[in-house]
């Protein structure tokens, strides 16, 4: 794999659960079961020295520091890599944004919600014929709404919306 930096798969996984909010280094460890702890410890200190994450909290367990990690929204943007990134690499960052999202619908799921579209839950899937600036439009509008919204606290009228948002163009053609 080239270096994608915060596109790697495990990057990504880290990067979808600290934004529901501040975890400790147990809480991830406990998410990503399939991840070697040695590893993980490794994407999280990439992720952290790249600004994506930052310590917001140290506490004694048994003798060792235990951190707990907050993602900072504006950095995500800033660490995708400047070079072009391959289609495998897409690929395998895909993979891993669809699992993350797979497995926070699940747990929303298991939680035996009264009304999910009362609550935000939305999926659709839209085939939109589309020029190249209304693509770009598209890439604009969304842009500017998440940006609008992101900086938004919890308080007594505000809940968290998990929003993920892929679009897809069509194959290209082999002939």
């Amino acid at each position: 794999m080239s270096e994608i930096g915060v596109l790697h798969p495990v990057r990504i996984r880290v990067i979808q659960i600290v934004a529901l909010g501040p975890r400790t280094g147990t809480q991830l460890r406990q998410a990503l079961p399939d991840v070697p702890y040695s590893s993980l410890y490794r994407h999280i200190r990439w992720l952290v020295d790249a600004d994506v994450m930052r310590v917001t909290g140290e506490r004694k367990v048994r003798g060792a520091v235990e951190h707990t990690y907050e993602l900072d929204k504006d950095a995500v943007q800033a660490a995708l890599p400047d070079m072009p990134v391959s289609a495998a690499d897409h690929g395998q960052a895909m993979t891993a944004f669809m699992t993350g999202l797979l497995a926070q619908v699940h747990s929303y799921l298991a939680s035996a919600p009264e009304d999910p579209v009362a609550d935000g839950l939305l999926y659709t899937l839209a085939p939109l014929w589309v020029n190249e600036e209304e693509v770009a439009r598209i890439h604009t509008v969304m842009r500017e709404l998440v940006e609008s919204l992101r900086d938004n606290g919890p308080g007594p009228d505000r809940r968290q919306l998990m929003l993920g948002v892929v679009a897809i163009p069509p194959p290209h053609s082999t002939s």
